[in-house]
């Protein structure tokens, strides 16, 4: 298990490369790729192949100055990155790059999607990391109900003021809002009533980005202790689920400290019964690690 070196606020890459690489599908997706030889999966793949045949850090050379070509204008040399959006960029680009056009499976939720948000495009990783909202829309006065699909690659939640944990800050992000009335219409009786809006989860992702939503500003961060659960269990039929029931085990953490004009992060992988914390090219292990961190901010759990 090989660190990586910092080549100068690199720090966010390297923590997200080993949160990939230590996340077995996600990192088979990577290495069963095919792109061309300078694309940015490509430069993946060399380097997550590199950490697992060489016996010391790697020098990511290569690979950083691909990552600044590609995303020339977003990121620059030396400046703070955030963890999150790089994951977004990231998935975009290597989405990108590995899709293939997508073939109606009978599926229209699916079907829907895909035309409306992927351009009728799909990809292993598209697979692999998206889910969906459902957002319902209740009339209280006929009971009417309209329904929107909203996919997402992460879930963002917000920090809560009590003693929390990562499952009740998802909780928190679905529920029920009762609104009095305003300018929305119901489709069916045509009257200005007052409605419920629900929010649930219709597909789950096989993996799942949690994003704790910690920044108030550039300078403000918010570092409330949170426990992070080992396992997410959402049940079917539930607020959590409609139509799955999925037990999620933890994978890795990506820890930030400091604030966005002057940070570092670091990763926390659980591999077998053992948790890796990686700083850049320095590894610890520790047979148990402290689940309450006031500096967890992007989380990956898999079934």
């Amino acid at each position: 298990m090989q660190g990586i070196n910092n080549l100068g606020s690199t720090c966010a890459i390297n923590s997200l490369i080993q949160m990939i690489c230590r996340c077995d599908k996600l990192r088979n997706i990577i290495l069963n790729s095919n792109t061309p030889e300078g694309t940015f999966t490509a430069e993946l793949k060399e380097v997550i192949d590199l950490m697992y045949n060489q016996n010391k850090s790697l020098n990511p050379a290569k690979f950083i100055n691909n990552f600044y070509i590609t995303f020339k204008g977003i990121f620059n040399r030396f400046e703070q990155i955030d963890i999150n959006e790089l994951w977004l960029y990231f998935f975009d680009k290597i989405n990108s790059e590995i899709s293939r056009p997508y073939i109606n499976n009978s599926d229209s939720v699916n079907e829907l999607i895909n035309k409306t948000f992927n351009e009728n495009k799909t990809s292993d990783l598209l697979e692999l990391v998206q889910g969906s909202f459902i957002n319902i829309i209740k009339c209280n006065n006929c009971h009417h109900q309209t329904h929107t699909f909203e996919p997402f690659i992460n879930i963002n939640v917000d920090i809560d003021e009590k003693n929390i944990t990562v499952a009740d800050l998802i909780m928190n992000t679905i529920k029920d809002e009762f609104r009095n009335k305003d300018e929305w219409i119901c489709d069916k009786c045509n009257g200005n009533h007052s409605y419920y809006k629900l929010k649930r989860i219709y597909k789950l992702p096989s993996i799942l980005f949690i994003t704790i939503n910690r920044f108030i500003d550039i300078y403000n961060k918010n570092n409330k202790e949170i426990y992070i659960n080992e396992e997410l269990n959402f049940n079917k039929g539930t607020i959590l689920s409609v139509n799955e029931d999925n037990i999620y085990k933890l994978k890795s953490i990506g820890l930030h400290y400091g604030n966005l004009m002057g940070g570092h992060y670091m990763a926390v992988c659980k591999i077998e019964d053992k948790y890796y914390i990686y700083n850049d090219e320095q590894i610890v292990v520790q047979d148990n690690y402290e689940l309450k961190s006031n500096y967890a901010y992007l989380i990956i759990y898999e079934f």
